[in-house]
């Protein structure tokens, strides 16, 4: 099966307009063998073209690094060895690490400049080699080789569904758990307990821990507040209603300059945002019990259909080459998704278009008005290699968990901390810009995305069901059949990569 020529596409419209009921196909190169398959079995007959592969979403980060104390760390007894880990200290005397990162820039500089502190000061000698690969992807690649020519690192810092993969291919993970349990090594229930819960547990799957948060940020709404002012908004929306009030307030109004694209919503296809609305809704996507996912839910058809009525009454504006930051920054919507990540390009545009605006970041509205935010980064994964080797990637690990760390680290590169008391510090400092400070206030109504490795395959899925909602030949009668699409697409890429 071939992409449809714009000819073939032509063609293909004319017929299914002529139909009673028009299909829906995901377009994801991954899935479209299934997809046909699926669609033959359903009843809505035939199949629409297929287009080109969706935009992955990349939150942008501009950062400015500062430099911190050398941190020095106190010296220990070298007791004979208990728990599960059982390296004597003397062991640990010199050993060296790889480490592989997806970051470049800022925030790359800021780990580095880290596994260099680590390096210097702590008492076994133990060493960090730090090689930066230019994101998620490429990193994945040279996992992949190295899975099958050798010369793996000892750490990675990546998406855990990610990693998942690769030990499906080869039992390549090692168990975080053993070493945060260690009566010796590990962390005591009391320091755990400062972390935020909602992230600590991210990385779980039952009583294995395959990652450990390194880097997240929050899906959450970017909001004008004074052009909502203009419109008689002296409050942002935290309610569904008051959401869709003010969406729909914006558009239509006479003289209003750009009036042809000022609408209320950005409408976008990335799936953390589509996520978003599904648990805004109240939707839960993944059972981790019984280990399947569930879309076909009466919580994620009413969030379809709450943003497929926003956009047929035409408070939304948007397509596949939707520019956010452009939009938001030049009044094309009030209401713009977006990743706390992108805080300083969004500062930054503000500044170098004079836009004077007062602006501020919002969770996803609810019906009871709590709201809620989508938690998505990268882990730190511990590959199997020696034992020593293993113990030393831990004790970095351990070391970067420090408040001080996870505060310095936050700071520079607009990361969300793990640690309550470095969020706490973040909320109050003065230098940081007060949109972050607001988004570490909503680590607490974080939802964090499925850990499975099927989900690595699956988002793309969640992401083309959004790009259906807005097709030409898509009415709200069809929320029913996307979500069993859905549905039946995701059970299938899970029953291939658990």
């Amino acid at each position: 099966m071939e992409t449809c020529s714009r000819e073939a596409l032509r063609l293909d419209r004319l017929k299914l307009c002529a139909r009673a009921e028009l299909p829906l196909c995901f377009r994801s190169r991954a899935l479209w063998k299934f997809v046909f398959v699926l669609v033959i079995g359903i009843w809505l007959p035939g199949c629409t073209p297929l287009s080109s592969l969706p935009i992955r979403f990349t939150a942008a980060v501009s950062p400015t690094a500062t430099t911190t104390p050398t941190q020095s760390l106190p010296l220990v007894s070298s007791p004979t060895p208990s728990g599960f880990i059982q390296v004597n200290e003397e062991r640990l005397q010199g050993v060296s690490i790889r480490l592989w990162h997806p970051y470049l820039g800022e925030l790359g500089a800021s780990l580095e400049r880290l596994a260099e502190e680590f390096s210097r000061v702590n008492q076994w000698k133990i060493f960090v080699e730090s090689e930066a690969i230019n994101g998620v992807d490429l990193l994945n690649e040279r996992m992949k080789v190295a899975l099958t020519q050798g010369g793996l690192p000892d750490l990675v810092v990546a998406p855990t569904y990610q990693a998942l993969r690769w030990h499906e291919e080869r039992s390549v993970l090692a168990d975080w758990s053993s070493y945060i349990e260690d009566a010796q090594w590990g962390l005591p229930f009391s320091e755990q307990d400062q972390f935020y819960p909602n992230l600590w547990t991210g990385g779980q799957q039952e009583k294995l821990r395959w990652g450990i948060p390194a880097r997240r940020v929050a899906q959450l709404l970017f909001y004008n507040a004074s052009w909502a002012k203009e419109w008689g908004f002296d409050a942002a929306p935290a309610t569904l209603d008051e959401f869709k009030l003010q969406s729909c307030s914006v558009r239509g109004r006479e003289g209003e300059e750009n009036e042809a694209l000022a609408k209320g919503y950005l409408f976008t296809h990335d799936y953390p945002t589509i996520l978003a609305w599904f648990v805004a809704f109240g939707g839960s996507v993944f059972d981790p019990e019984r280990q399947v996912y569930q879309f076909e839910s009466e919580e994620v058809r009413e969030a379809l259909t709450y943003l497929r009525t926003l956009y047929e009454q035409g408070c939304t504006q948007g397509g596949e080459d939707a520019d956010p930051v452009g939009a938001f920054v030049h009044r094309q919507a009030l209401f713009v998704p977006g990743s706390s990540g992108q805080l300083n390009l969004v500062s930054q545009t503000m500044k170098d278009e004079a836009n004077l605006d007062r602006w501020t970041v919002l969770p996803f509205p609810t019906a009871d008005g709590e709201g809620i935010v989508v938690l998505y980064g990268t882990d730190f994964i511990l590959i199997r290699s020696s034992p020593q080797k293993q113990l030393a990637a831990w004790l970095f690990v351990k070391w970067l968990l420090r408040e001080e760390n996870q505060y310095q680290l936050a700071k520079e590169t607009l990361g969300l901390p793990l640690h309550k008391g470095a969020g706490e510090a973040l909320k109050d400092d003065p230098d940081l810009l007060p949109e972050f400070r607001t988004a570490v206030g909503y680590l607490p109504l974080g939802v964090q995305e499925p850990l499975w490795a099927s989900w690595d395959t699956v988002r793309w899925a969640v992401s083309d069901s959004s790009r259906q909602l807005v097709a030409w030949y898509f009415s709200l009668d069809q929320v029913a059949s996307l979500v069993q699409l859905l549905e039946k697409t995701a059970a299938d890429l899970h029953s291939r990569l658990p």
